[in-house]
């Protein structure tokens, strides 16, 4: 009987100790899927892409990454950016990507949902003078929320994006 006092004290140590653990630092690599969790709203000009006094259609390619240097090599020229404008996977840190074809005089919003393990958003717009540092807009995105206090499903940030799309280049808004 002296025994099973002791035991009654013991086993609820165990009980809490197994349920702790010690927070991990946050680098982007346990980041979480989240659908829609990514709004890019776009108003686009009436001059979008103006060659031969004409508007015209630019495409969009919106990259969700887990590390940014790559990209920040690609995005310095010209053939970097005629490779990031072909929306390919161009090493394992592009988690996902999308194009979109912008028209001129456009206003819209675009819900993406968010790739595991992605830090970072990067656009890209194509236009017909091609500037590389016109061309490219970077975001860092906010990180998952591990905590759970209030239900059972853990909290997503979201990241809101807005930018104008004018006739040679992409600009915050």
């Amino acid at each position: 009987m002296f025994h099973l006092r002791y035991l009654y004290f013991l086993i609820p140590f165990f009980f809490l100790s197994a349920c702790s653990s010690v927070p991990k630092p946050i680098d982007g690599s346990d980041e979480k899927f989240a659908q829609k969790a990514i709004s890019i709203k776009y108003i686009s000009s009436d001059q979008l892409n103006i060659y031969d006094n004409q508007s015209h259609v630019t495409p969009l390619v919106v990259y969700q990454l887990n590390d940014i240097n790559s990209f920040n090599g690609l995005k310095e020229d010209k053939s970097g950016i005629i490779k990031l404008l072909q929306a390919k996977k161009f090493d394992k840190s592009v988690m996902s990507v999308s194009k979109y074809y912008i028209s001129p005089n456009e206003t819209k919003e675009l819900l993406l949902d968010r790739a595991t393990k992605t830090v970072w958003i990067a656009l890209v717009a194509g236009y017909y003078d091609m500037q590389p540092l016109q061309s490219t807009l970077i975001y860092k995105i906010p990180p998952y929320n591990k905590w759970k206090f209030w239900n059972n499903k853990s909290s997503q940030k979201f990241l809101k994006i807005k930018v104008y799309i004018d006739k040679s280049s992409i600009e915050q808004r």
